[in-house]
């Protein structure tokens, strides 16, 4: 074998066996490309629970000294749950109820509720919150005195206050955060781990999916599962039960309730 020619044989050795490497990894990295989008974390489902405090201080105040309403409210639940589900993907996202879930209310539970909310101004329920990501948009299905609506408004930035504590959800490592919104001081337990603005209900604006949110140091909400595969498209319909109106027509609407309910209260019979 002439010596001239082992260069040239070492250089196309050595070209084919880094050829062959480069092919080797191609194969293995379009290979691994499902996994990777099963696991993206710009979609999935967040189930949390949703923890509700019964407060009948108004009953009480009204008939604290009636010792069978005493009786009666004495052995009723200071406490109930709720299984809420978030559905999202990089363009939506929706939050709702899991009615599949929902139990039923004790009779008497459900009479103290409604006596309750008799004596005090009534309170908007959102039972849907649709969030439109490209527009920078919210739509809530909102029920208020018996009336549904779809308030429309823009996806606002919250104040949070970034914290140093940190907590474990799940089989994630969360950041907390602080606001006072309605003179209640909330605390969210975000996860950097899953990279979205996102959180039960209304709260979001955080580095990170929120996994958890106290209430003046009460549970309000905390996820139950995450699963980051890809919803179905019919689990993100946009809420279309109510009447449509602005933020600020559905703020109208509410301080206008508000002050007729107050000057009925303050009217004095005729036949007193």
């Amino acid at each position: 074998m002439c010596y001239k020619m082992i260069p040239e044989m070492i250089t196309k050795t050595l070209f084919k066996d880094v050829t062959v490497r480069i092919i080797t990894v191609a194969i293995l990295i379009s290979l691994s490309l499902p996994a990777l989008t099963a696991q993206d974390p710009l979609a999935g489902t967040i189930t949390y629970q949703q923890v509700t405090r019964y407060n009948f201080e108004n009953i009480q105040k009204a008939h604290g000294d009636n010792q069978r309403i005493q009786d009666w409210l004495a052995p009723l639940p200071k406490e109930g749950t709720t299984v809420q589900v978030l559905n999202f993907n990089f363009k939506e996202a929706l939050f709702e109820e899991d009615n599949s879930e929902k139990e039923a209310t004790p009779p008497g539970l459900q009479r103290a509720i409604m006596f309750e909310s008799s004596l005090k101004p009534a309170n908007p329920v959102a039972q849907k919150v649709y969030y439109d990501l490209e527009k920078n948009q919210k739509l809530e299905q909102i029920e208020y005195m018996t009336r549904f609506f779809l308030v429309q408004s823009e996806i606002e930035a919250v104040a949070w206050k970034l914290g140093s504590e940190k907590k474990k959800v799940l089989d994630y490592i969360c950041m907390g955060a602080t606001v006072t919104l309605d003179d209640k001081e909330i605390v969210a337990w975000f996860s950097p781990e899953i990279p979205v603005s996102l959180g039960p209900s209304v709260f979001g604006g955080l580095p990170g999916l929120i996994l958890a949110v106290e209430r003046n140091g009460e549970t309000a909400y905390v996820a139950t599962s995450v699963n980051l595969s890809p919803p179905a498209d019919e689990t993100m319909l946009k809420p279309n039960k109510g009447s449509k109106v602005t933020q600020e027509e559905f703020v109208s609407i509410v301080e206008e309730k508000e002050k007729e309910q107050k000057e009925n209260s303050n009217v004095v019979s005729p036949h007193r």
